[in-house]
């Protein structure tokens, strides 16, 4: 079982793959990717990211994924929002140059109705993973690291965002649990 996850800004978004052999999980490959406010537009820093994406699945799509997945984001304004989305899109064409397709993320409301949306939202993922929906960046880091046995350091905060997500994902589904 293998399961590909963004964390999409377009600032720095980052990507994970986890792979589940006899319910536990380790971290195949990360990657992320800088973009620059300042000195670069909004279409070419989202053409980056579609690059960046395309380049990571292109490396790793021979074997497949179960799952594609990413971050659910609901900004108060437009200014949120494009940055965003656009990142999203910029994904979203990577993942389907190569036939595969995000998967929306079906979930439990306390009075026991399902909703679905497009990604999982950040307070689930801290939820699921950490035990704590207000988790701090390093408590994900370090949930991470306790589900999947990864004992290097993550470089930016997105590498462990995106593998919690991942996570998150596969806790939800009744792929792996503790």
């Amino acid at each position: 079982m293998r399961i590909l996850s963004f964390d999409t800004s377009m600032t720095q978004p980052g990507v994970a793959i986890i792979e589940v052999k006899r319910g536990k999980p380790s971290i195949v490959d990360m990657s992320y990717i800088t973009t620059d406010s300042k000195t670069q537009t909004h279409g070419l820093r989202a053409d980056l990211i579609e690059s960046w994406a395309t380049l990571f699945i292109a490396k790793h799509a021979k074997k497949g994924f179960d799952y594609v997945t990413r971050e659910d984001f609901q900004g108060q304004s437009s200014a949120q929002n494009y940055p965003v989305m656009a990142a999203w899109s910029g994904c979203e064409r990577a993942v389907e140059k190569f036939g595969f397709k995000f998967d929306k993320f079906t979930y439990t409301l306390k009075d026991g109705k399902k909703k679905t949306s497009l990604g999982i939202g950040q307070s689930q993922v801290k939820l699921l993973v950490v035990g704590n929906g207000k988790a701090d960046k390093s408590e994900v880091a370090q949930a991470v690291r306790d589900w999947t046995g990864y004992d290097g350091e993550f470089e930016v905060d997105d590498l462990s965002d995106a593998a919690g997500i991942g996570l998150a994902y596969l806790i939800n589904e009744g792929v792996i649990t503790k």
